[in-house]
This record gives structure tokens, C-alpha cells and sequence, in this order.
């Protein structure tokens, strides 16, 4: 399950292979682009998880953690980033820190 409010994100705990679509506006991406999303315990924390997307049609790639990222994402809070990167050269923070929340199942 995934839920979106704005920037933030929030999963419960222990999902897995349930895709979010993430949609840059404002220019156009093309072959030549990647985006990266990294998963951090705090803002200049240490990095849980990180996930480059290069295959990227209409704007948008596809969020989505295998079993064992999501093991690395237990309940609390996080902080991510979605980094813009074009012939493997840093272009901007698309989301400089968002918050990344992981709640307990019901």
C-alpha cells in the first residue's frame, strides 16, 4: 500500500512489488537521463536504500521495493530524495527531502 500526500510518502511495513508511478514535470526527460531515489534515516543520514531508474517513458518511472529493500524499512520515519542525473552528470534534486514513513499493520 502506498500513500502519497504531496512530496511524502507512506508504506506499510513489509510490502513489497506494489508499483508507484513518480512523474517528473517541468522538462523533458530522454534517453540520456536517470533519476535516482535515495532512502535515508535522516536528513544527512546514514543511506538505507537507493534505486536508479534509467528507462524512462512519458516523464515517469516506477517505484517499486523488492521483498528485501522492504526488510531494510522497518516501521519509523525516513527521509528520501529523487535525484536528476543526465550522461551520469548530477542535473538537480527533483525532491531534495521528502518524508518517507513506513507505518505498522493493522
Amino acid at each position: 500500500m502506498w500513500a502519497v500526500s504531496g512530496i511524502n510518502l507512506q508504506m506499510a511495513e513489509g510490502d513489497y512489488g506494489i508499483s508507484l508511478p513518480i512523474t517528473v514535470h517541468g522538462t523533458e526527460l530522454g534517453g540520456n537521463d536517470s533519476l535516482k531515489v535515495t532512502i535515508k534515516t535522516r536528513k544527512n543520514g546514514e543511506t538505507i536504500l537507493e534505486k536508479n531508474f534509467s528507462d524512462i517513458e512519458d516523464n515517469t518511472v516506477e517505484l517499486e521495493l523488492t521483498q528485501t529493500e522492504s526488510a531494510k524499512l522497518p516501521v519509523g520515519v525516513y527521509v528520501y530524495s529523487l535525484d536528476w542525473y543526465q550522461n551520469g552528470i548530477f542535473m538537480c534534486n527533483i525532491i531534495l527531502c521528502g518524508m518517507f514513513k513506513v507505518v505498522g499493520k493493522a
